[in-house]
């Protein structure tokens, strides 16, 4: 909450319940209030100033006359809450004031205390959704729409079950080596908004969540919990309400914090530490790791039943070994993110040819990096084997001497080294008829030359230094 004080109109006919209800609230220093007696003064008051909530009686005199009133307020200033106040407890009035856009509903039977309790978890919503409205604003629209690039097999298969997967509210677990673009794929899961804003999205680093104030970082605490908490503070979990909470690193949550974590995704509802009262949330959970889970879950390590929570629906991102195909698109993303004062890098065929056929331990990050190192420390943008550092020209990390990653088994990497075989018994055969003429062999192959330049670098049929006998030949 801001040091602004909230603004609240309440419309009633009962002068006696409006004073009584403005001199309760106003006995706190946070609360602007003002009242009127009908719908008229009601929509005049909206109309002139920015309200943050409004208090609307359902019976203005006569009955259901609020509800003529709402629609009318909300087109005036469609970002106002409203909630509706009447004597009956009526389920199908209850239904049609939320289906006209009320956020809550309030008897007028109910204590002082439940009114503002009411009012506190509207206010606090709308602060959180403002406070996302204006991180998302602060971001290009190309950071909000992140992308994975590449047209390989394995990053198409991804895009399809992410597709499949934001269609629904399951939880998802992603798997991957560390710089795959976890987050990434986690983002891409983000859905819309029924006004087409982007859903929140509160992303949490769990190698930074200690066990003593784990319960505030999570979940929130109440005024006076703890010694030094002289406000009310939001958890994470509120502020990705009606949205995602994105759990990095699930591996390193501690044990403890496992056990509350999982009550408050079964529950989908928390209580802020020092607080008696249970808040209902809607939420995903995106967790991701670089760990075999299983393994952590097998050693006691990780909660068996978080771990089956988390793992709905499973998302592995592949490496870049495994991708090696999509190098030279990557390359020309991180070039473009990366220009400035209009030098933006270009690769030469055999500088793309030696990056194909390094290991990548540090995956797409490690391929940001570089492009990132290049652009700040050459003179030029044109990019040529000898400005590569030497590691990535280093035979030693060559994708030949590279083993299959843990989150391969060995029939996949059986799989994967019998199909570069054949694909490079197939290039080689093709290679020697054309002589090396890469023109004729990519015309053949059906294949542009930097794919083609990648994939024999890649199985060792061309090398940088027998460049000369291509241009003899060309």
């Amino acid at each position: 909450m801001s040091d602004r004080k909230r603004r609240i109109l309440i419309c009633d006919d009962d002068a006696v319940y409006l004073t009584a209800v403005k001199r309760f609230l106003t006995r706190d220093t946070a609360y602007e209030v003002k009242t009127v007696l009908s719908g008229e003064e009601a929509y005049v008051e909206c109309k002139a100033a920015k309200w943050d909530l409004l208090l609307l009686d359902v019976n203005l005199h006569r009955p259901n006359a609020g509800f003529d009133v709402l629609p009318k307020i909300k087109e005036i200033d469609p970002q106002i809450s409203i909630m509706m106040l009447s004597g009956e407890k009526d389920f199908q009035v209850v239904r049609r004031a939320l289906q006209l856009g009320a956020l809550d509903y309030f008897p007028k039977d109910g204590s002082p205390e439940e009114l503002v309790f009411s009012i506190e978890k509207i206010l606090d919503r709308q602060a959180i959704q403002k406070k996302v409205r204006q991180k998302d604003a602060e971001l290009s629209r190309s950071q909000k729409t992140l992308s994975l690039i590449g047209e390989s097999p394995a990053i198409e298969s991804l895009r399809q079950m992410i597709d499949k997967a934001r269609r629904s509210n399951f939880n998802v677990l992603i798997t991957g080596e560390t710089g795959v673009g976890k987050e990434v794929v986690a983002r891409q899961l983000r859905g819309e908004c029924a006004d087409g804003d982007l859903q929140p999205f509160v992303s949490v680093d769990s190698s930074t969540i200690q066990s003593t104030t784990a319960e505030s970082q999570l979940f929130g605490h109440e005024k006076g919990a703890f010694t030094g908490a002289d406000k009310q503070r939001i958890g994470l979990f509120e502020e990705a309400d009606g949205g995602t909470i994105y759990f990095d690193e699930i591996e390193n949550m501690p044990l403890d914090i496992q056990a509350k974590l999982l009550r408050a995704i079964q529950e989908k509802e928390i209580t802020r530490f020092g607080g008696t009262q249970s808040i209902s949330l809607e939420f995903r959970v995106v967790a991701a790791t670089n760990k075999a889970i299983h393994e952590l879950v097998r050693e006691g390590k990780f909660r068996e039943d978080l771990y089956q929570r988390l793992n709905v629906i499973p998302l592995r991102v592949p490496s870049l070994h495994e991708r090696r195909e999509d190098i030279p698109l990557l390359l020309e993303y991180f070039a473009g993110k990366h220009s400035f004062d209009r030098k933006r890098l270009e690769f030469s065929e055999e500088s793309i040819a030696a990056l194909s056929n390094y290991s990548w331990p540090g995956n797409v990050r490690e391929l940001g990096n570089l492009v990132a190192y290049l652009t700040a420390m050459k003179d030029d943008s044109y990019v040529h084997v000898e400005d590569l550092p030497i590691e990535f020209k280093s035979p030693a990390r060559a994708i030949s001497n590279v083993k299959a990653a843990h989150y391969v088994t060995t029939a996949d990497a059986n799989y994967h080294l019998q199909m570069a075989h054949y694909e490079k018994d197939i290039l080689l055969s093709a290679y020697q008829d054309c002589l090396g003429n890469i023109s004729k062999l990519a015309q053949k192959l059906g294949l542009d030359r930097s794919t083609l330049y990648s994939k024999l670098a890649m199985h060792g049929i061309h090398k940088a230094n027998s460049r000369q006998l291509i241009k003899s030949t060309d």
